[in-house]
């Protein structure tokens, strides 16, 4: 099965405070396709 996805960094600027607890979420949970194989995951880095 051939599974594509983004691999790499981004940084985001500016006043993130409102966006923070769902970011927070995410990192732990995993989000997006595929997550039962692996995929979703993403670490911020402060």
């Amino acid at each position: 099965m051939k599974l594509g996805g983004f691999v790499g960094r981004i940084t985001f600027e500016g006043d993130l405070t409102p966006f923070l607890p769902y970011i927070r979420i995410g990192e732990a949970v995993h989000v997006g396709k595929a997550t039962s194989f692996g995929l979703g995951r993403y670490r911020i880095a402060d």
